[in-house]
């Protein structure tokens, strides 16, 4: 299927009379248990104290990443464990295209699918389909009932998806054939949003290279001091800007706060419709330093947004550029982390600024890498654009191909 096809089907929907017949609670197709159409299989965990049951080769996926995922599947793990651990467990490894979700915490509910075939641990049910359901429809038809999951979820501290819950949710099931046509159309979109996401990194792994041949080892041949020069000398870094809760809205652009840097904007971002400064309304290619809870640089790819605060915008003063400062303090984050103050949330402060230095070669030297680097970046850039687009496409389909309101043309 090609853009321009996909684009089509996108409008088409968008602007399609559709019977209020169809909908959440009201679909095309019968709504089942999803206990009649699959098996839970709860995770397991090795004995920690056993040195001899990790690092193996058997992936094992935790809560964490699945919640970290910025794909639809799962390809590599924070832990492996070993044959030994497998055993003493008694862990289950499960196929490649198995839905995994998260049974209880912060990120309840949150799915993904195995990239490959690994196990995973005991706050996490993989849901072993019988032959009624597709494991590829499961997944998107587990996102459509995803205020179900929360409303049959259990617990005071934290939500907890029981075995009791996969009968009390249910969803709506298609003939197989329709299943399929469903999540092969939706997972066209993934796909690309996945080719798109692995663009980027090795981009971004391109830039880090060159930063460091043409900028890291030059400066280090010459010990001068203005080969090397704090980031408050080749930045300014104003803060986001405070909203006021009475300020958010369900209209608007986007606040951009932590959450929004970490997983993207969705439909549960709180917005914000007034005016900003231009400091703080954010254009592809603008680079944002978190500096509390989850510190890191991020290269900022939507068309929009307004940037909350505990987020600098890096600005870059005369002889520096947005993608010079992007891959210096990637380079320099070793230097910030070590330097994090705080026990439960870490944070930098102003005056770390001043005191970790990037190195910055000559002018020469920076000119020869802005002329490499910009395709580089602005390719990034565009790939994520793609990503936030496809995003928007696929989250305008799913609910009315899952509800049948909308039938993808022959």
């Amino acid at each position: 299927m090609t853009r321009d096809t996909l684009e089509s089907v996108v409008d088409e929907v968008k602007t399609a009379e559709v019977s209020d017949e169809y909908g959440p609670g009201n679909e095309r197709w019968e709504m089942r248990p999803l206990s009649e159409l699959m098996e839970p299989v709860l995770g397991k965990t090795p004995k920690r104290s056993e040195d001899e049951y990790w690092g193996g080769d058997i992936q094992w996926a935790s809560a964490k990443d699945i919640s970290q995922s910025e794909t639809r599947h799962i390809y590599d793990t924070a832990e492996n464990m070993t044959e030994a651990g497998k055993e003493a467990s008694n862990a289950k490894i499960l196929p490649e295209g198995t839905v995994v979700v998260i049974a209880r915490g912060a990120t309840m509910g949150r799915v993904a699918q195995l990239g490959v075939p690994m196990t995973f641990n005991q706050t996490c049910y993989a849901l072993d389909t019988n032959d009624e359901l597709l494991d590829d429809y499961l997944y998107y038809a587990w996102q459509y009932v995803f205020g179900q999951v929360q409303a049959v979820s259990y617990g005071t501290v934290f939500d907890t998806i029981t075995m009791k819950s996969f009968k009390d949710i249910e969803i709506p099931v298609p003939p197989l054939e329709i299943q399929k046509e469903i999540a092969n159309y939706l997972t066209h979109i993934d796909d690309k949003i996945e080719n798109d996401l692995q663009t980027m990194k090795s981009l971004e792994a391109v830039g880090d290279e060159l930063f460091e041949r043409l900028i890291v080892e030059r400066s280090k041949d010459n010990d001068s001091n203005n080969r090397y020069k704090a980031f408050s000398e080749i930045a300014d870094f104003p803060d986001g800007r405070s909203f006021d809760k009475e300020e958010w809205s369900d209209v608007g652009k986007p606040i951009i706060k932590i959450s929004e840097l970490n997983s993207g904007i969705d439909s549960s971002s709180d917005r914000y419709e007034g005016e900003v400064e231009e400091v703080y309304d954010l254009s592809p290619g603008d680079v944002l330093f978190a500096w509390s809870a989850s510190l890191g640089v991020y290269l900022w790819k939507s068309n929009r947004g307004v940037l909350n605060q505990h987020i600098y915008n890096v600005l870059p003063k005369d002889g520096f550029s947005k993608p010079f400062l992007y891959f210096s303090l990637r380079y320099s984050m070793g230097d910030f982390l070590h330097r994090s103050h705080g026990t439960t949330t870490k944070h930098i402060n102003r005056s770390d600024l001043d005191e970790v230095k990037s190195p910055v070669g000559t002018d020469e030297h920076r000119e020869q890498f802005k002329n490499q680097i910009t395709p580089i970046f602005e390719k990034a850039v565009l790939c994520g654009t793609e990503v936030e687009t496809l995003d928007e496409m696929r989250d305008t389909l799913l609910p009315k191909l899952l509800s049948g309101a909308v039938r993808i043309p022959e």
